[in-house]
């Protein structure tokens, strides 16, 4: 079942499953961002690790594999995701409203004031993300697909 197909890159839920609350919060962001910034399409089809997302508030996770004519979202953590963020739905939203330039080469978004929160609950341990030193661009532009602040 496709959640939302955009253009040529179509966002979709694993073998027509049910979306849990991360998957379809993730889901419906890349869906929406993609239509409406067509130009993040590229940005997409350049991630080639699997990227995790855990929710701590509802004990949910779900797993995008990025490819070069789709992402599927996977509920729960599926295969060895190369990017693991393990969140509160507040951090997560919170992420989604930081700016990126250059499919998320450039970070501007963590230089406001979210931003420096976001910082903040990573440099404590209240956000973590598996996988910031070995996969930084693969972070990055994931944030940059996620962010429904234009670029």
């Amino acid at each position: 079942m496709t959640t939302a197909k955009r253009g040529s890159y179509a966002v979709s839920m694993y073998d027509g499953q049910d979306a849990n609350g991360v998957a379809s919060i993730l889901g419906m962001l890349l869906g929406q961002n993609l239509e409406k910034y067509p130009s993040r399409m590229k940005v997409a089809r350049k991630i080639s690790r699997p990227v995790t997302i855990y929710s701590t508030d509802t004990e949910s996770a779900c797993t995008i594999v990025f490819g070069s004519e789709e992402a599927i979202v996977y509920n729960d953590i599926v295969g060895r995701p190369s990017v693991t963020v393990i969140a509160t739905v507040d951090q997560i939203l919170d992420v989604s409203q930081l700016p990126m330039k250059a499919g998320g080469l450039i970070p501007v978004g963590f230089f406001t004031k979210r931003g420096m929160s976001v910082v903040g609950a990573i440099l404590k341990r209240k956000l973590v993300v598996k996988g910031l030193l070995t996969h930084t661009v693969t972070v990055l532009r994931t944030i940059a697909l996620v962010s429904v602040v234009e670029s």
